[in-house]
Parts: C-alpha cells; structure tokens; sequence
C-alpha cells in the first residue's frame, strides 16, 4: 500500500504533510550527508546532525528538561525471578506524560548494574518488553542476564504538540526514560546502552544517535533507506525536512565510533519491509563513519534466516562484553 500523504492527529485536527521524494530517490544530495574525512570532522559533522535532527524533530530546538516527577503505578516482586517490576508514569515535558517500566534485580552491587533501554514495535508495549512477551522477548531476556531494563510505549499515533514530530515526541519520551534510568541508584550510568525491535530499531537509532551516554546499540528490524520506506510502511517515520537532509545511513553515523549492530532477517521483504539488500548498501554507508574513526569492528551487520525478529545471539554477546567489562 502506498501512503499519498502524512496524516497526523493534533488535538481535534488533522495536519497533512506531503513526503519529501525528488527525481532521484534515495540517491538525491542530502545536505547532511556523512563526508568527513577525519575524526575531528567527524565530530563536528556529529554535532550539527544532532542539532539538526532536534530542530527537525522537536519544534525547532532541543527542548529544556523538565522535572520528571516520576510516580509509582504499580510495583510488583518476581520472586522465581529475583527482579522487581515497576510501573511509572514520568513527565517529559510539563504537560507531556510517559507511561514507563523498569525492572531491577534483586541484587544490585557495589557500583551498580547495566543498564538497557528496550523499546518495542508498532503493535507492542512497554509492559511487553519488561515481561518478555511474544516478538518482545528480549526486554525479560536482558533482566534475567542482570541488566536493569526499562522501556516505555512509544507506539502512539497522535501528536500532542505543534511544530514536533511524531518520531520526535517518541523519542524525547525515550530520552526522558533514559535519564531516568541513568538517575536509579541501581544503574550504573557509565554502562548503559539500548536495544529495540522494529519501530523500537528506529527508535534506538535516533535515541542512540542523539544521546553519547549509549555505550552500545542494537537496532533490529530497521536498517533501510528512506526510498524503501515510502512503500507500503505507515507513515509515522517521516517529517519535514528529514528527507532533505538525512539518510538513515547518516543517522546512524551520528553513533560511531560507539558500538552498533544492525540486524536484518534474510526474510524481509519489500513492500511493507526491510530487504536484506537495501540493508547491505546503508550498512556501507554507516562503515565509512566507523572507518574515520579506525573503528571498523565497532560496527557490525547481523544477518540472520528468520524474518522481522530480534535474533538475541550476537546481541548478548556484544552487551556482556561491552558494559559488563
């Protein structure tokens, strides 16, 4: 199915956005485009992609932090699982709230545990995540490694504030979770990373790209052009601007040379999905990042023979060995 326009809800009214294409698709100049040529022009290109993409997103700016004042909904003890689950409710921005979940294992030492923000696809939820329910198995699968785990519900439809993106109120919600977890006593800030299914790929992607705390990122189901995803995808990815100055390659780039895996099932399909070639050639582009910095095997494509799923293998390996060093 293809999508002639973008349809947003803002309060009672809906707002139509035209998609950005030109003659030349994918290949179009964009004027973020990776080019750098050393680490120092790297990290300045970094910046202002960061910058760029925030005033893309979130109404022109980085929006200022607000107290979150989180607030216990529930709190439940998994005995036969030594961890606690709680439900909350933060604030990301005055009149903005976060519905949210954090599990923490019974045992925390000294200097405190990992950290994973887990996020979830289109049709899930954040209590999936931390219960490991179905395709989101992998939220319980961290905590039963010892990681502290939160996620949140991203996969709202609605846009609550003018002049922000759909895609940038989910992932300023994200964020908001993030500092959160960062704040727990629990956690230890300086091994935190996050890991996410589908839309929650696409999440990690900007989260991980906007946010230099994320030691390691794992976006799954994700890796693609933004020519592919003008066919037969729900619209929600797309705002003005991006298309003119990004690719998701570039996005991507904004990670290196922290640690990053892709991960593509050989099952993927085109339209409505994420093809293994298409992820081939943006991987390409995300390795010239990488290599800049002479941080080639930071970054890794994750193929496996399944289809739109989080395949754990190498994905754990590469969590313990990064924030559990």
């Amino acid at each position: 199915m293809k999508w002639p326009f973008l349809g947003f809800m803002i309060g009672a009214s809906i707002i139509s956005v035209a998609p950005v294409s030109g003659d030349n698709g994918s290949e179009q100049i964009r004027s973020m485009r990776f080019d750098a040529k050393s680490p120092g022009q790297a990290r300045m290109w970094q910046e202002k992609a960061r910058v760029k993409l925030y005033q893309l997103m979130m109404n022109g700016s980085k929006p200022e932090k607000c107290p979150a004042n989180p607030r216990v909904i529930n709190r439940e003890e998994v005995a036969d699982a030594g961890y606690v689950i709680e439900e909350l409710e933060l604030n990301s921005l005055p009149d903005r709230k976060v519905h949210a979940w954090i599990v923490t294992p019974g045992h925390v030492p000294e200097g405190g545990l990992p950290g994973v923000l887990a996020l979830h696809g289109h049709s899930g939820t954040g209590e999936q995540i931390v219960r490991g329910e179905e395709i989101y198995w992998y939220g319980k699968a961290f905590a039963e490694r010892g990681y502290v785990v939160a996620s949140l519900d991203i996969g709202q439809h609605e846009i609550q504030h003018e002049g922000w993106s759909m895609m940038g109120e989910r992932v300023w919600d994200a964020l908001t979770v993030l500092d959160y977890m960062c704040d727990r006593p629990e956690v230890d800030e300086s091994r935190v990373g996050t890991a996410g299914l589908s839309l929650g790929g696409e999440s990690v992607m900007y989260v991980a790209a906007l946010d230099e705390r994320l030691k390691i990122a794992v976006s799954s189901g994700w890796l693609t052009t933004i020519e592919n995803m003008k066919t037969g995808h729900c619209p929600c990815w797309n705002f003005p601007g991006l298309e003119e100055h990004f690719d998701f390659s570039d996005i991507f780039a904004c990670v290196a040379p922290r640690y990053l895996i892709t991960q593509i099932g050989r099952k993927e399909k085109a339209p409505g999905g994420f093809p293994l070639d298409i992820a081939q050639k943006a991987f390409k582009e995300i390795q010239k990042a990488y290599k800049v910095f002479n941080a080639e095997e930071n970054c890794y494509l994750d193929v496996h023979d399944s289809g739109h799923e989080f395949i754990g293998e190498v994905p754990f390996k590469w969590f313990d060995r990064v924030l559990k060093k």
